[in-house]
């Protein structure tokens, strides 16, 4: 079965969709809601994912550490312990009493170690455990938001196939009636043509009655012509009755035909082509929204870049500490590999956005900027003619000219000659501008 050639229009009015195109746009609505729902939900799973992610993390890791930690301590007490020993057999006591002074002194670091790390703050067993069971429940209902996202997908499906049978059958609907318009309007035209040839009839039946009278024939001849007259009236009251009733017909074909005709994408697009032009569209706004986003954020981060960069200058010309010019230097160079990245992506975003616009082409719901108007040629400029030489003033001296003065001078002189040279030539018209193309109208909806 070949596919429908065009569907129905793509903005005409609510009121005049069929059932099958309201359930059809009411089952896409529905898919976008699900779609959004699900993408909600799976955002949501992911968070409390990771959340979980990074508290079991972060519980991993203080436990390793407070086990280093502690190990440690456990090496210092025992070193304590050690040193107490060797300073009872020493025979050099102060010696033996520095050794345990450093013994304790690693023991004071390893304990405030140990302690640190103990102090870490991090999820309880408890609050752990209901974390996780908050990402077990929000990847449940990721499930189930996804189910009912691909079951609205299918039924987008099923309503734009009864679309498609609905036009597959508009076509023939079409067709038929395009055969009996044309069928009609055949139809009328012999019953013209006998009209046409009943009245040269009537008018020549007419003329031989009048004869007839005024010859004073026979009254059966005058009354054999009066019945033929009324004869050939009656047969020209029947086919002019058959004449409106053929106009009849076709008007109402033509009616019905203008109604199937309306339900019709104006740019006989099928519902697949309006479809991905939809898709398309969406497409291009979430790439234009997600550019702006992107520039935001480079103009943000650059911001802070330049903040950093005029703190750590302050912190070394105030001379600070170097652990906080460290900080700050890291905290620059940071900022700096984020700010590279988002540029990456804005980067790419934008080709993608250029990509989308220029694969839409002029056909697309983009409105196309129309061309400027050609400009008018401007006319050859022509030389101008050296002013004339001023007669030098009377008497008075003349100053000595200067190189530059004598160079315009010459110039002058010969531009004149040039120009007395050609007499003949007229500076070529200016050639009228070309009228601005004048912008396609829309092709109308058909009523």
């Amino acid at each position: 079965v070949s596919q429908p050639t065009v569907v129905r229009a793509e903005e005409s009015p609510v009121a005049n969709q069929s059932k099958a195109e309201k359930d059809y746009d009411a089952a896409v609505k529905k898919s976008e809601a699900a779609k959004k729902d699900y993408e909600t939900a799976k955002k949501k799973a992911e968070d409390a994912q990771k959340k979980y992610d990074e508290d079991q993390k972060k519980t991993e890791e203080k436990a390793e550490l407070v086990r280093k930690a502690d190990e440690k301590r456990q090496k210092a007490n025992l070193a304590v312990q050690k040193a107490y020993v060797e300073y009872r057999e020493a025979k050099d006591k102060a010696s033996a009493e520095k050794k345990i002074e450093e013994a304790k002194r690693k023991q004071k670091e390893a304990n405030k170690k140990f302690n640190e790390e103990q102090a870490k703050v991090v999820p309880e067993a408890k609050e752990l455990a209901a974390t996780k069971q908050k990402a077990e429940k929000a990847k449940k209902d990721a499930e189930v938001a996804k189910e009912k996202y691909d079951k609205a997908v299918q039924e987008v499906e099923v309503e734009k196939n009864k679309i498609l049978e609905q036009d597959a059958e508009n076509e023939k609907k079409i067709d038929v009636l395009q055969n009996k318009v044309a069928d009609l309007e055949k139809g009328i035209a012999p019953y013209q043509n006998k009209v046409a040839e009943l009245n040269k009839e009537i008018a020549r039946l007419q003329s031989d009655l009048k004869d007839a009278e005024e010859n004073n024939v026979e009254d059966y001849i005058k009354e054999g012509l009066e019945q033929a007259i009324a004869d050939k009236k009656a047969e020209l009251a029947t086919t002019q009755q058959n004449i409106d009733k053929t106009q009849k017909d076709l008007e109402d074909a033509e009616l019905e035909l203008e109604k199937v005709l309306a339900t019709l994408d104006p740019e006989g697009k099928t519902q697949d082509e309006l479809d991905k032009e939809a898709a398309e569209d969406a497409n291009i706004e979430a790439l234009q929204n997600k550019v702006a986003d992107l520039e935001n954020k480079v103009a943000e981060l650059d911001k802070e870049v330049t903040r950093l960069q005029s703190d750590l200058k302050d912190a070394e010309e105030n001379n600070v500490e170097d652990y906080v010019k460290e900080g700050l230097e890291k905290a620059l160079t940071d900022k700096k590999v984020e700010l590279n990245n988002t540029q990456k992506a804005l980067d790419t975003a934008q080709k993608a956005l250029d990509t989308a616009l220029n694969e839409l082409g002029p056909d697309g719901d983009e409105e196309e900027t129309p061309a400027p108007a050609p400009k008018p040629e401007q006319p050859a400029e022509q030389p101008k003619p050296a002013p004339a030489p001023q007669p030098a003033p009377a008497p008075a001296p003349k100053p000595e000219k200067t190189d530059d003065q004598q160079a315009e001078e010459d110039y002058a002189r010969r531009s004149e000659e040039e120009y007395n040279r050609l007499p003949q030539q007229q500076p070529p018209k200016a050639e009228k501008p070309a009228p601005a193309p004048k912008p396609e109208q829309p092709v109308p909806a058909p009523k």
